[in-house]
């Protein structure tokens, strides 16, 4: 469950800045939400799937995989301020990310781990954000399940390319990567 924080609303960068150190902070509309901290099925699938992207970027050389870094999501209404991020579980890049990519370019993929079945932020705000912010590919993946659902980014809108539950993932933007599904939901086991 997300709780948003009463009485902190966050309008400027500054303010952003002024937020408590501890814990992972998104601002939505003004207001900042604590995340709360990955329960032990969602970390396995998270670590597992970080492990496997960066050993195959590794391998072919180039970009970099990360966990909970901030995504700037361009704001839709100034009314609520000049600021709005997302933090997904993992973005990965095809070159070393800039520190704040306001004005530079987004990662080319990011993947959110469901914390319950539904996932209803993942498949309604955060699939408009992502959309908004301009990220090519966006990946829910959905551990009680064991399925994944792939999302392109076409003409400003994200289209469910497909939904993989055995197999592998490749994503778009980075060509030799094939993540094997059988390693990740083995996280779980």
């Amino acid at each position: 469950m997300i709780a948003t924080v009463r009485d902190v609303l966050v309008r400027t960068k500054t303010d952003f800045e002024c937020l408590p150190e501890e814990g992972l902070w998104e601002v939505v509309d003004g207001r900042a939400i604590l995340l709360p901290a990955s329960d032990y099925q969602h970390q396995k699938v998270s670590f597992a799937l970080s492990k496997a992207l960066d050993r195959d970027l590794t391998s072919l050389g180039y970009g970099e995989v990360l966990a909970t870094m901030n995504v700037h999501i361009p704001v839709q209404d100034r009314a609520f301020g000049e600021i709005q991020n997302r933090v997904p579980d993992l973005v990965v890049f095809k070159q070393k990310p800039e520190k704040d990519f306001e004005v530079g370019r987004p990662p080319e993929l990011v993947v959110e781990i469901l914390s319950t079945r539904r996932g209803n932020v993942e498949r309604t705000e955060k699939l408009d954000d992502y959309a908004r912010a301009g990220i090519a590919e966006y990946w829910i993946v959905n551990p009680f399940d064991r399925a994944v659902e792939v999302y392109l980014l076409h003409q400003g809108d994200y289209v469910l390319r497909e939904t993989i539950s055995q197999g592998s993932l490749s994503p778009e933007a980075f060509p030799g990567i094939k993540i094997d599904l059988k390693e990740i939901w083995a996280a779980l086991d």
